[in-house]
Protein backbone atom coordinates (compact mmCIF):
# COMPACT_ATOMS: atom_id res chain seq x y z
CA UNK A 1 0.00 0.00 0.00
CA UNK A 2 1.94 3.56 -1.09
CA UNK A 3 1.60 6.33 1.51
CA UNK A 4 0.52 8.82 -1.43
CA UNK A 5 -2.92 6.72 -1.50
CA UNK A 6 -3.48 7.00 1.69
CA UNK A 7 -2.62 10.34 1.76
CA UNK A 8 -5.57 10.88 -0.50
CA UNK A 9 -7.76 8.67 1.48
CA UNK A 10 -7.14 11.13 4.17
CA UNK A 11 -7.81 14.07 2.31
CA UNK A 12 -10.82 12.57 0.43
CA UNK A 13 -12.14 11.55 3.86
CA UNK A 14 -11.68 14.43 6.15
CA UNK A 15 -15.21 16.16 7.34
CA UNK A 16 -16.81 17.65 10.12
CA UNK A 17 -16.31 15.05 12.63
CA UNK A 18 -19.42 15.63 14.27
CA UNK A 19 -21.63 15.07 10.55
CA UNK A 20 -22.60 11.59 9.62
CA UNK A 21 -23.17 10.55 6.33
CA UNK A 22 -24.39 7.29 4.68
CA UNK A 23 -25.68 6.57 1.27
CA UNK A 24 -29.30 6.85 0.71
CA UNK A 25 -30.98 3.79 1.96
CA UNK A 26 -34.41 2.31 2.65
CA UNK A 27 -35.74 2.30 6.42
CA UNK A 28 -33.66 -0.14 8.23
CA UNK A 29 -34.81 -1.89 11.57
CA UNK A 30 -32.39 -2.70 14.23
CA UNK A 31 -32.79 -4.91 17.12
CA UNK A 32 -30.16 -4.22 20.03
CA UNK A 33 -29.64 -6.40 23.47
CA UNK A 34 -27.85 -4.92 26.08
CA UNK A 35 -26.33 -4.99 29.69
CA UNK A 36 -24.09 -2.67 31.75
CA UNK A 37 -20.74 -3.23 32.76
CA UNK A 38 -18.84 -0.28 34.30
CA UNK A 39 -15.13 -2.06 35.84
CA UNK A 40 -13.50 1.74 35.82
CA UNK A 41 -16.63 3.62 37.71
CA UNK A 42 -17.03 5.84 35.02
CA UNK A 43 -19.52 8.73 35.94
CA UNK A 44 -22.61 8.37 33.64
CA UNK A 45 -21.90 10.87 31.68
CA UNK A 46 -18.55 9.03 30.65
CA UNK A 47 -19.99 5.34 30.20
CA UNK A 48 -21.73 3.55 27.44
CA UNK A 49 -24.91 2.11 28.58
CA UNK A 50 -28.24 0.69 27.86
CA UNK A 51 -30.65 2.79 26.39
CA UNK A 52 -27.77 5.16 24.54
CA UNK A 53 -27.08 3.11 21.38
CA UNK A 54 -31.17 3.18 20.83
CA UNK A 55 -31.18 6.71 21.88
CA UNK A 56 -28.45 7.61 19.11
CA UNK A 57 -29.53 5.70 16.67
CA UNK A 58 -33.23 7.10 16.52
CA UNK A 59 -31.53 10.58 16.59
CA UNK A 60 -28.69 10.30 13.82
CA UNK A 61 -30.64 12.21 10.63
CA UNK A 62 -28.42 10.16 8.03
CA UNK A 63 -29.37 6.61 9.48
CA UNK A 64 -32.82 6.07 8.18
CA UNK A 65 -34.92 3.60 10.69
CA UNK A 66 -38.39 1.91 10.38
CA UNK A 67 -37.62 0.74 14.18
CA UNK A 68 -34.83 0.50 16.82
CA UNK A 69 -35.80 -1.32 19.63
CA UNK A 70 -33.24 -2.08 22.86
CA UNK A 71 -33.68 -5.39 25.41
CA UNK A 72 -32.19 -5.94 28.34
CA UNK A 73 -30.27 -9.18 28.66
CA UNK A 74 -32.65 -10.21 31.32
CA UNK A 75 -35.68 -9.85 28.58
CA UNK A 76 -33.68 -12.47 26.05
CA UNK A 77 -36.54 -14.04 25.14
CA UNK A 78 -37.87 -10.73 23.56
CA UNK A 79 -34.91 -10.70 21.44
CA UNK A 80 -35.63 -14.36 20.08
CA UNK A 81 -39.40 -13.80 19.31
CA UNK A 82 -37.96 -10.90 17.01
CA UNK A 83 -34.90 -13.01 15.38
CA UNK A 84 -37.75 -16.01 14.72
CA UNK A 85 -39.73 -13.60 12.70
CA UNK A 86 -39.79 -14.61 8.84
CA UNK A 87 -37.34 -13.08 7.25
CA UNK A 88 -40.17 -10.61 5.14
CA UNK A 89 -42.32 -9.96 8.04
CA UNK A 90 -43.44 -6.67 9.60
CA UNK A 91 -41.16 -6.03 12.62
CA UNK A 92 -38.56 -8.36 11.71
CA UNK A 93 -35.09 -6.73 12.42
CA UNK A 94 -32.53 -6.48 9.45
CA UNK A 95 -29.82 -5.82 12.31
CA UNK A 96 -28.97 -7.52 15.44
CA UNK A 97 -26.45 -4.81 17.54
CA UNK A 98 -25.18 -7.25 20.13
CA UNK A 99 -23.87 -5.40 23.10
CA UNK A 100 -24.19 -8.00 26.27
CA UNK A 101 -21.27 -8.38 28.60
CA UNK A 102 -23.31 -11.57 30.32
CA UNK A 103 -25.60 -14.02 30.20
CA UNK A 104 -29.24 -13.53 31.43
CA UNK A 105 -29.42 -13.41 35.45
CA UNK A 106 -32.21 -13.55 36.51
CA UNK A 107 -35.08 -16.54 35.94
CA UNK A 108 -34.50 -20.55 35.64
CA UNK A 109 -32.81 -21.89 32.85
CA UNK A 110 -30.26 -18.53 32.22
CA UNK A 111 -27.79 -21.37 29.90
CA UNK A 112 -30.98 -22.80 28.00
CA UNK A 113 -32.35 -19.30 27.24
CA UNK A 114 -28.77 -18.00 26.14
CA UNK A 115 -28.80 -21.25 23.81
CA UNK A 116 -31.83 -20.40 22.48
CA UNK A 117 -31.33 -16.98 21.21
CA UNK A 118 -28.27 -18.03 19.94
CA UNK A 119 -29.31 -20.46 17.73
CA UNK A 120 -31.93 -17.86 16.43
CA UNK A 121 -28.91 -15.65 16.14
CA UNK A 122 -27.42 -18.16 13.37
CA UNK A 123 -30.73 -18.72 11.73
CA UNK A 124 -30.84 -14.80 11.19
CA UNK A 125 -27.67 -14.96 9.42
CA UNK A 126 -28.63 -17.79 7.00
CA UNK A 127 -31.61 -16.05 6.73
CA UNK A 128 -29.71 -12.55 5.79
CA UNK A 129 -29.65 -10.62 8.98
CA UNK A 130 -26.91 -8.94 9.67
CA UNK A 131 -25.40 -9.17 13.12
CA UNK A 132 -22.83 -6.39 14.70
CA UNK A 133 -20.67 -7.42 18.01
CA UNK A 134 -19.85 -4.07 19.76
CA UNK A 135 -17.37 -3.34 22.28
CA UNK A 136 -18.45 -5.72 25.55
CA UNK A 137 -20.36 -7.98 23.45
CA UNK A 138 -16.72 -9.33 22.24
CA UNK A 139 -15.93 -10.06 25.96
CA UNK A 140 -16.38 -13.29 27.11
CA UNK A 141 -18.03 -14.49 30.49
CA UNK A 142 -19.41 -17.43 31.72
CA UNK A 143 -22.35 -18.91 29.27
CA UNK A 144 -21.13 -16.95 26.09
CA UNK A 145 -19.22 -19.57 24.41
CA UNK A 146 -21.58 -20.32 21.95
CA UNK A 147 -22.39 -16.63 20.98
CA UNK A 148 -19.05 -15.66 21.11
CA UNK A 149 -18.42 -18.48 18.48
CA UNK A 150 -20.73 -17.30 16.45
CA UNK A 151 -19.32 -13.85 16.40
CA UNK A 152 -15.83 -15.29 15.41
CA UNK A 153 -13.77 -13.79 18.64
CA UNK A 154 -13.74 -13.20 22.09
CA UNK A 155 -11.80 -11.40 24.63
CA UNK A 156 -10.75 -12.02 27.99
CA UNK A 157 -8.25 -11.17 31.12
CA UNK A 158 -8.03 -7.54 32.25
CA UNK A 159 -9.45 -4.43 30.40
CA UNK A 160 -6.82 -1.63 31.04
CA UNK A 161 -8.54 2.07 30.99
CA UNK A 162 -5.87 4.36 29.47
CA UNK A 163 -6.20 7.96 29.87
CA UNK A 164 -3.10 9.21 28.22
CA UNK A 165 -2.58 7.01 25.09
CA UNK A 166 -5.87 5.47 24.94
CA UNK A 167 -4.85 3.48 21.90
CA UNK A 168 -4.78 3.87 17.87
CA UNK A 169 -7.34 2.60 15.54
CA UNK A 170 -5.47 1.35 12.51
CA UNK A 171 -7.70 0.80 9.40
CA UNK A 172 -6.03 -2.40 7.84
CA UNK A 173 -9.24 -2.89 5.47
CA UNK A 174 -7.90 -1.39 2.29
CA UNK A 175 -11.12 0.15 0.24
CA UNK A 176 -13.22 -1.64 2.58
CA UNK A 177 -16.62 0.62 2.99
CA UNK A 178 -16.57 0.63 6.83
CA UNK A 179 -13.51 2.09 7.31
CA UNK A 180 -13.28 4.00 4.03
CA UNK A 181 -16.50 5.68 4.13
CA UNK A 182 -16.20 9.64 5.65
CA UNK A 183 -13.62 8.34 8.13
CA UNK A 184 -11.18 11.57 9.58
CA UNK A 185 -7.82 9.82 9.51
CA UNK A 186 -5.32 12.13 11.74
CA UNK A 187 -2.01 10.04 9.71
CA UNK A 188 -0.19 7.05 8.65
CA UNK A 189 1.44 4.40 10.43
CA UNK A 190 3.63 1.39 9.87
CA UNK A 191 2.00 -1.83 11.03
CA UNK A 192 1.92 -5.22 9.88
CA UNK A 193 0.45 -8.62 11.42
CA UNK A 194 1.05 -11.54 9.50
CA UNK A 195 -1.45 -14.02 11.63
CA UNK A 196 -4.15 -11.68 10.67
CA UNK A 197 -3.29 -11.15 6.89
CA UNK A 198 -1.98 -7.64 7.74
CA UNK A 199 0.66 -7.15 5.95
CA UNK A 200 3.64 -4.54 6.52
CA UNK A 201 2.67 -1.52 5.48
CA UNK A 202 1.76 2.11 5.69
CA UNK A 203 -2.13 2.60 7.25
CA UNK A 204 -3.78 5.53 8.01
CA UNK A 205 -5.33 5.84 11.84
CA UNK A 206 -6.79 7.58 14.44
CA UNK A 207 -6.89 7.92 17.89
CA UNK A 208 -9.43 7.61 20.97
CA UNK A 209 -8.25 9.02 24.23
CA UNK A 210 -9.07 7.90 26.66
CA UNK A 211 -10.19 4.32 25.75
CA UNK A 212 -10.87 0.63 27.19
CA UNK A 213 -8.31 -2.03 25.54
CA UNK A 214 -8.70 -5.52 25.24
CA UNK A 215 -5.28 -7.07 25.17
CA UNK A 216 -6.10 -10.01 24.76
CA UNK A 217 -9.04 -9.90 22.21
CA UNK A 218 -8.43 -12.42 19.23
CA UNK A 219 -10.00 -14.55 16.61
CA UNK A 220 -11.48 -17.87 18.46
CA UNK A 221 -11.19 -21.49 17.38
CA UNK A 222 -14.98 -21.71 15.76
CA UNK A 223 -14.16 -19.73 12.17
CA UNK A 224 -13.48 -23.10 9.82
CA UNK A 225 -14.85 -22.77 6.49
CA UNK A 226 -15.97 -18.84 7.45
CA UNK A 227 -14.27 -15.71 5.90
CA UNK A 228 -12.76 -13.34 8.07
CA UNK A 229 -11.57 -9.80 7.11
CA UNK A 230 -9.56 -8.02 9.68
CA UNK A 231 -10.47 -4.03 9.22
CA UNK A 232 -8.98 -2.40 12.58
CA UNK A 233 -6.46 -3.32 14.27
CA UNK A 234 -3.92 -1.33 17.21
CA UNK A 235 -0.25 -1.38 18.16
CA UNK A 236 -0.27 -0.39 21.25
CA UNK A 237 2.35 -2.21 24.05
CA UNK A 238 0.43 -4.59 26.21
CA UNK A 239 0.44 -8.18 25.32
CA UNK A 240 2.43 -7.56 22.64
CA UNK A 241 1.63 -4.64 20.14
CA UNK A 242 -0.81 -6.27 17.35
CA UNK A 243 -4.35 -6.21 18.69
CA UNK A 244 -7.30 -7.00 16.88
CA UNK A 245 -9.99 -4.20 16.93
CA UNK A 246 -12.76 -5.08 13.99
CA UNK A 247 -13.61 -7.32 11.47
CA UNK A 248 -16.09 -8.90 8.98
CA UNK A 249 -16.86 -12.28 9.41
CA UNK A 250 -19.30 -14.64 7.11
CA UNK A 251 -19.62 -18.34 6.79
CA UNK A 252 -21.20 -20.50 3.78
CA UNK A 253 -24.43 -20.94 4.54
CA UNK A 254 -25.29 -17.39 6.22
CA UNK A 255 -26.81 -14.47 3.41
CA UNK A 256 -25.10 -11.48 5.58
CA UNK A 257 -22.46 -11.41 7.65
CA UNK A 258 -21.24 -10.27 11.25
CA UNK A 259 -19.28 -6.83 11.39
CA UNK A 260 -16.98 -6.43 15.38
CA UNK A 261 -15.73 -2.96 16.75
CA UNK A 262 -14.14 -3.03 20.09
CA UNK A 263 -14.14 0.74 20.93
CA UNK A 264 -16.90 1.58 23.22
CA UNK A 265 -16.84 2.67 26.65
CA UNK A 266 -16.34 6.22 27.13
CA UNK A 267 -19.19 7.27 25.78
CA UNK A 268 -18.07 10.67 23.84
CA UNK A 269 -16.35 8.91 21.52
CA UNK A 270 -18.64 5.91 20.78
CA UNK A 271 -21.63 8.54 20.10
CA UNK A 272 -19.53 10.98 18.03
CA UNK A 273 -17.27 11.01 15.47
CA UNK A 274 -14.97 8.56 13.73
CA UNK A 275 -16.43 5.79 16.29
CA UNK A 276 -20.29 6.75 15.35
CA UNK A 277 -19.32 6.62 11.81
CA UNK A 278 -17.95 3.48 11.55
CA UNK A 279 -20.80 2.06 13.42
CA UNK A 280 -23.63 3.56 10.88
CA UNK A 281 -20.97 2.02 7.97
CA UNK A 282 -21.28 -1.43 9.58
CA UNK A 283 -25.37 -0.79 9.74
CA UNK A 284 -25.31 0.24 6.25
CA UNK A 285 -23.13 -2.48 4.82
CA UNK A 286 -24.50 -5.72 6.42
CA UNK A 287 -27.74 -4.58 5.07
CA UNK A 288 -26.57 -3.45 1.77
CA UNK A 289 -24.48 -6.30 1.40
CA UNK A 290 -27.39 -8.59 2.45
CA UNK A 291 -29.95 -7.32 0.17
CA UNK A 292 -27.19 -7.61 -2.42
CA UNK A 293 -26.76 -11.39 -1.37
CA UNK A 294 -30.85 -11.99 -1.30
CA UNK A 295 -31.47 -10.96 -4.71
CA UNK A 296 -28.50 -12.46 -6.35
CA UNK A 297 -29.07 -16.21 -5.03
CA UNK A 298 -33.22 -15.85 -6.13
CA UNK A 299 -31.74 -14.66 -9.94
CA UNK A 300 -30.10 -18.26 -10.04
Amino acid sequence: MKTSWLLLIILLNAHDADAQILPDHDPIDILIVSDEVNPHGLPDGDLMQPGDLSDLLSNTPSLHTSSVVEVSTNDLEQATALLNFHPFDEGRPDVLIYFAHRIPNNGNDASGRQAVFVNAVEQFLQDGGGVIAFHHGLYLTAGKQGIQDLLGAEATGAVPWDTVNGQDVIFVGGDHFIGAHQINFSGVTTYSNPAHGVAAANYPFFNNTPDERYPLMDFNNANNGCVLETLFESNYSDQGNQHLLGYTKQCPDWQSKVVAYQPGEYQPHATNGNNLQILLNAIYHVTDFRWDVIFASNMD
